[in-house]
């Protein structure tokens, strides 16, 4: 199935959904709630943890949550999770309908970040703050923009999660050696320092007769380069920002760009060999049969689950990528996991929370067992830091998301970026097709964000 074009650009500034999240419903969902059920426990001896007994019935949207149940079971023989994968463009509706009518079960709820001011508004998340949970105890123990991102407005923790997803720009090293002679992360970070920086990175990489990237909405992941959009009720459009628009033009304008979308069969494609210029949103079948000109792509943005994906579609390009920092820390996706405010199995759900976010050895089962993904425990990605990654080179990638996800400041995302992002990129390819000049998308960016967010201060 051919997929629907889209302008990656009008997702400039949210942060995208994590693919760990794709699932598929099982259609579990309409059994009847259960009645109250306690956490058992068996006698044991008294230097022994007590047995956990019951039903847990989990909603999610990450396929991972499945591992994670076997491996609670498995631990806990007494215990029964019932796992209900819902697709993501389907989860916040069946949710907000079950939660609305104070459903029993889901006993376990998930959110990705984008998610969760409205959950936590609406009251679905249980207050893990509160005895008997005590949450603000572990705080230490994992990355910290995680353990912010779980908060509500009033400073609650109602979710965590099992998984950091920081962000890197994955090159290619051999090609990289050919334009400078140099392949280093270091060497490489800084022809990806800030946006003016890689305009005219692009310009060298399409000289070599390479492109920088598979298309221009590979900069919309570094959308707070130049702060909060929203400080202290006024917006503001930074000198960063335009920086980035400036270069957006630039790099659509003057074709230093493939032209192939993420998720096209163009972009996989592109990660293993040579496809052809503006392949756009062509199936796979089809990218031999476009003819014209081809060409290489030299880097890919994307958060740390985007190396998976690199990995996976590298071909005989394994070994010759590797990871280099952007214009600003950043992060895209995650899954947390909490407790419904109107479940029954609180306490046995709280046993599932901490054995899937905050416990030493789930974390480390997790690394091993999913290949590659970054988990949220500080002690755990201390301990694989000097792993070296055969995909890129050797690398230290571990050591490289560890350094990122520990840069990322969380203050500086607001409950408005989602939709003034989305202004902002219709500004941005306004000005790329030459539908309006630089200044009058910019006006016409300003009357939007006023009209939907009449309480902000806006000076033009």
């Amino acid at each position: 199935m051919k997929l629907r074009k889209v302008t990656a650009l009008l997702l400039a500034g949210i942060m995208a959904l994590s693919l760990a999240a794709c699932g598929k419903t099982d259609g579990k969902t309409d059994e009847p709630a259960a009645s109250k059920e306690e956490v058992k426990t068996e006698d044991t001896a008294s230097d022994e943890p007590a047995k956990l007994e019951g039903k847990l019935v989990i909603w999610t949207l990450a396929e991972d949550l499945k591992a994670f149940a076997d491996k609670f079971m498995e631990k806990n023989p007494g215990v029964e999770v019932e796992t209900v994968v819902i697709a993501p463009a389907d989860y916040p509706t069946k949710l907000t309908a079950a939660l609305r009518g104070k459903a029993k079960e889901p006993d376990i709820i998930v959110g990705e970040p984008q998610m969760l001011p409205d959950f936590f508004e609406a009251g679905f998340f249980e207050d893990l703050s509160q005895e008997p949970y005590g949450a603000e105890q572990y705080k230490d123990l994992i990355v910290d923009y995680i353990y912010e991102a779980g908060r509500d407005s009033e400073g609650k923790v109602r979710a965590l999660s099992y998984q950091a997803t920081p962000g890197g720009i994955y090159y290619r090293r051999d090609i990289a050696q050919k334009i400078w002679g140099n392949e280093d992360p270091a060497f490489v970070s800084e022809k990806f320092k800030d946006y003016n920086t890689i305009a005219a990175t692009a310009v060298e990489v399409k000289n070599a007769g390479y492109r920088i990237f598979g298309d221009t909405g590979n900069l919309r992941w570094f959308p707070n380069g130049g702060g909060a959009w929203v400080q202290d009720n006024k917006l503001v459009l930074s000198q960063d920002r335009l920086d980035y628009m400036d270069a957006a033009v630039k790099l659509y304008q003057d074709k230093l760009v493939a032209f192939s979308p993420e998720w096209s069969a163009a972009w996989y494609a592109s990660m293993s060999g040579p496809i052809p210029v503006n392949a756009e949103w062509a199936a796979a079948e089809d990218l031999e049969g476009l003819g014209g000109d081809k060409t290489e792509v030299f880097a890919y943005a994307l958060p740390s689950w985007g190396s998976l994906i690199v990995r996976d579609n590298a071909g005989d390009n394994a070994g010759s990528f590797g990871v280099a920092s952007g214009p600003c820390s950043f992060f895209g996706g995650g899954t947390f996991v909490g407790i419904s405010s109107h479940s029954e199995r609180k306490e046995l759900a709280w046993e599932f929370v901490k054995f899937t976010t905050l416990d030493e050895e789930t974390a480390k089962w997790w690394t091993d067992v999913s290949k590659g993904d970054i988990v949220s425990m500080k002690s755990v990605l201390e301990s694989v830091k000097d792993v070296e990654n055969e995909t890129y080179g050797k690398q230290k990638t571990y050591a490289y998301f560890l350094n990122e996800a520990q840069n990322i400041d969380y203050s500086l995302i607001t409950r408005y970026d989602t939709q003034i992002g989305n202004y902002w990129g219709a500004a941005i390819e306004a000005v790329q097709k030459g539908d309006k000049t630089k200044e009058q998308a910019i006006d016409e960016f300003y009357t939007n964000v006023q009209s939907i967010y009449p309480e902000l201060e806006i000076t033009k």
